[in-house]
């Protein structure tokens, strides 16, 4: 099995690599040896595939009938674009945290799409802050340009600025469609409530599980619900026996 791990160097710099190893504890005890402690271990242990057939069809099921129920517009509300797909920003952890803190101010955002950039890691929540028709006009301004990534920029700013530009280009097909701008931002604030409740779901029916069910249908259980959420773009739950 391949697991793809991110450290910081002895100079704390992000680095990122691929190790070849059984499972996760394996590979976490090469990299120990090696002196490498990484904050992000990437890739499950092997599984048996026959057997988890039917979670994967089950996992497909409930992925599609969320996005049937909870994003589903109403008649009356334009659809989002076909194509557009969530996900979370990777990479320094550290750098992220601080570029949400700062309001990604490194990135030279102008003031719609600083805006927009609260909203580009599903299910983290938003404050709601100004009502939508007041931000409106900054974020249809910042429709008039589009971000271009800055030469030997870090990789969190690039992919901050890719999501950002793929919300404006649904904002911009979903006014095409019929919406306005203050209706997709409050189409957004739901959206975060709508993910993050349903990670909070995952979470707690795997903990609810613990202690109930074998070692092998709890792991089941965790590839499942991951699934789901890595199909709606949120952040996976930890390995049970990473707890």
């Amino acid at each position: 099995m391949k697991y793809h791990y991110f450290y910081h160097s002895s100079e704390n710099k992000p680095f990122d690599a691929w190790i070849d190893a059984r499972d996760r504890n394996e590979a976490y005890l090469l990299l120990r040896k090696k002196g490498i402690k990484p904050y992000k271990l990437i890739g499950r242990n092997p599984i048996a595939w026959r057997r988890w057939t039917a979670i994967a069809v089950l996992a497909c099921a409930l992925v599609a009938t969320y996005a049937w129920i909870a994003l589903k517009p109403s008649p009356a509300t334009p659809p989002a674009p076909d194509g557009f797909v969530r996900h979370q920003l990777y990479g320094d952890i550290g750098v992220i945290e601080n570029g949400i803190a700062n309001g990604w101010s490194a990135c030279g955002l102008d003031e719609g799409e600083a805006y927009l950039a609260q909203f580009a890691q599903p299910g983290r929540h938003v404050p709601l802050g100004k009502k939508s028709s007041v931000v409106a006009p900054a974020v249809e301004k910042c429709l008039e340009r589009k971000l271009e990534p800055v030469e030997g920029e870090l990789t969190e700013y690039r992919q901050l600025k890719q999501i950002v530009e793929s919300m404006k280009s649904e904002l911009r097909q979903y006014k095409a469609d019929g919406g306005t701008t203050a209706a997709y931002i409050s189409r957004l604030h739901e959206r975060q409530r709508q993910e993050a409740a349903y990670y909070n779901a995952a979470q707690q029916e795997l903990e609810s599980a613990k202690g109930k069910m074998s070692e092998d249908r709890l792991t089941a259980l965790w590839a499942a619900k991951n699934a789901e959420l890595r199909a709606i773009g949120l952040p996976m739950l930890k390995e049970p026996s990473e707890d």
